[in-house]
């Protein structure tokens, strides 16, 4: 008897966390891929809305992808004589404009900077969101279209989404350098650390559940940059590692590091959150970073 009752039991119980995790996956999945993204406009008050605003030089640019999407962006020339090129790339729901007010002018004191939102996000074409799988094609519309214009060496350099994409889409392109500042190894990572906060139970699983649901959405393999980095080699990777990172852990940078082939770099940056390692130290981020593009652009 009360085998049976243990056994029936454990049915509801299956029986509940099959439902639950079924709407997690759901309901998960569709937030990943048509995320409320932030409208284009400055994070802050006085904070810049164009190259301009800092005093840059600027040419609007839309950049049409092999797809059919067009992104809108801007090229910054650089304030020296050179042909070597960054290409600059926000994180998840963003757009360009926190990017531009932190990294382009320094960037721009020695390389052309080229800043594009990727699709879905700020002022380029709607689409789905798959963290790499599509995007991967937005970083090569970036790369060809800087190679009409005869720039290159090309870096990839970017922050959150933009480093798990620079890091997914890299071994396809002719590009000489990786920057990839706190990015995720594993996608699942910062999803479940997400449901860690907002008090979900099962987050583990829950988070690939999402994973799973969102590439059965978009009809495509949401990437992990885990199973890419190892092939950008012979070409340049810094990794940038957050140490106070709560929504992807540092450990996710190592887990990169240390699958990449040589030559590689890491930088952990004390005491900073998830993205904040520039504005933690920004003496030591620009040093390491311009040293870095000096080593492996010219």
């Amino acid at each position: 008897m009360i085998r049976g009752l243990l056994r029936a039991i454990g049915r509801i119980a299956g029986l509940v966390s099959g439902a639950y995790i079924a709407y997690v996956a759901v309901r998960g999945s569709r937030l990943l891929v048509q995320p409320d993204v932030r409208p284009f406009v400055p994070d802050s008050e006085g904070a810049p809305a164009t190259p301009a605003d800092l005093g840059l030089a600027y040419e609007p640019v839309s950049i049409v992808t092999h797809d059919g999407l067009t992104l809108t962006g801007w090229l910054v020339p650089a304030a020296r004589e050179t042909t070597t090129a960054v290409i600059v790339m926000h994180g998840f729901s963003g757009h360009r404009l926190p990017e531009l007010a932190a990294f382009v002018p320094w960037l721009a004191e020695r390389h052309h900077v080229l800043q594009f939102d990727f699709r879905g996000h700020g002022e380029s074409d709607p689409s789905v969101v798959t963290l790499g799988a599509h995007e991967r094609r937005d970083v090569e519309a970036a790369v060809a279209f800087l190679a009409s214009r005869q720039l290159g060496p090309i870096a990839l350099f970017g922050v959150s989404m933009g480093a798990a994409i620079a890091i997914v889409a890299a071994p396809e392109l002719p590009i000489a350098a990786v920057i990839a500042d706190a990015a995720f190894a594993e996608l699942h990572h910062p999803i479940a650390n997400r449901m860690r906060e907002v008090g979900y139970p099962l987050p583990e699983l829950g988070a690939r559940a999402i994973v799973a649901a969102a590439a059965v959405r978009t009809r495509s393999r949401l990437a992990d940059p885990l199973r890419s980095v190892a092939r950008i080699a012979p070409r340049a990777l810094l990794v940038i590692a957050p140490k106070d990172d709560s929504l992807i852990s540092w450990r996710q940078s190592l887990r990169l590091f240390e699958a990449a082939g040589e030559p590689k770099e890491l930088y952990v940056a004390e005491g900073a959150g998830h993205a904040e390692a520039y504005a933690v130290d920004p003496d030591r981020y620009r040093q390491v970073v311009l040293s870095f593009l000096e080593r492996h652009l010219g």
